[in-house]
């Protein structure tokens, strides 16, 4: 896998573990308030670039820089 296609796949995996964190932080911080909906949109954020990575993966599959192996060798 070259680094044109890592990089992405490490930054979108970083912005995905900060807005789960950032999440964490907002449900501590806010003590059930109603009107706050900062969690929602921390984990909304975080399903978002999930669904971002699964593309980002799954066009490396399509166009080749992904090549699936077994987990046993052969």
């Amino acid at each position: 896998m070259d680094i044109i296609f890592k990089l992405p796949v490490l930054l979108v995996l970083a912005f995905i573990l900060f807005s789960l964190f950032q999440g964490m932080y907002y449900m501590a911080k806010d003590d059930g308030r109603n009107e706050s909906t900062r969690v929602v949109r921390a984990l909304t954020l975080r399903v978002v670039l999930s669904l971002l990575l699964f593309i980002i993966l799954m066009a490396g599959y399509f166009f080749g820089l992904l090549q699936p192996h077994g987990l046993l060798p052969q």
